[in-house]
């Protein structure tokens, strides 16, 4: 009879062996419901970007032309930014938006110059072109806007809006550099402060919805970015 029950807690404690480790795996499946998985970047996907299986990118800024000031130094006109070796015009595309993004000049107050994914394919105009311009070929890139500001990653304000993404540098620091990386044909935009990338809020409602904030911790849908050349 002892025998019989000792062989009987051996099994159970086999089976509990087994057992616990796939019912682990899958309560991690699919966390965060039908939503999007985080407040920040698609939880779902690797933390890292060696692990989710994403490459080195760069930009291609073949054709572009720098503005030259007097002595011969290429830079930004009215923001005094110093001199990058190359720029290029492009739109840039969420998609999981399925829309373009653009500099909202209109607003006021902090959200001044935000960007967000809201011009459809076909309706884009000039707040919808940004100058992508680099001095390594495109790998670590800045974006001025159409105000003529660089894209800044705004981690100095608070709440639902770190980390929002707006025209309003004037020079090139790590709040306005961003690195890129691509996978499957898609691209992502890293901002080297941070480590995180371009998102786009699709949860957020009013005039956020769609923001595009650098605070994504994974590529993952809402990450995903497509640029077209003009």
């Amino acid at each position: 009879m002892r025998r019989r029950s000792l062989v009987v807690l051996v099994v159970a404690a086999v089976a509990a062996a087994v057992v616990t480790p796939l019912a682990l795996a899958r309560a991690g499946e699919g966390d965060g419901g039908a939503g999007h998985p985080s407040g920040q970047g698609s939880a779902a996907a690797p933390a890292a970007p060696a692990d989710a299986g994403l490459a080195k990118g760069f930009i291609d800024l073949t054709g572009g032309t720098p503005a030259a000031q007097q002595d011969g130094v290429a830079a930004f006109e009215g923001t005094g930014v110093p001199g990058l070796a190359k720029c290029r015009q492009y739109k840039i595309l969420s998609l999981a938006a399925n829309r373009y993004i653009a500099e909202e000049q209109s607003l006021t107050g902090t959200a001044h110059n935000m960007l967000r994914a809201r011009t459809a394919p076909g309706q884009t105009g000039a707040w919808e072109v940004f100058e992508i311009c680099s001095d390594d070929g495109g790998h670590l890139v800045h974006l001025r806007a159409a105000s003529n500001y660089l894209v800044t990653a705004e981690f100095a304000y608070t709440g639902r809006n770190t980390g929002m993404l707006r025209g309003r540098g004037e020079w090139t620091d790590i709040w306005e550099t961003f690195d890129v990386w691509t996978d499957a044909g898609k691209y992502y935009l890293r901002n080297v402060s941070r480590g995180t990338y371009f998102t786009c809020r699709l949860d957020y409602t009013g005039q956020y919805y769609q923001e595009m904030k650098a605070t994504g911790s994974a590529p993952g849908a809402w990450e995903a970015l497509w640029f077209d050349a003009i």
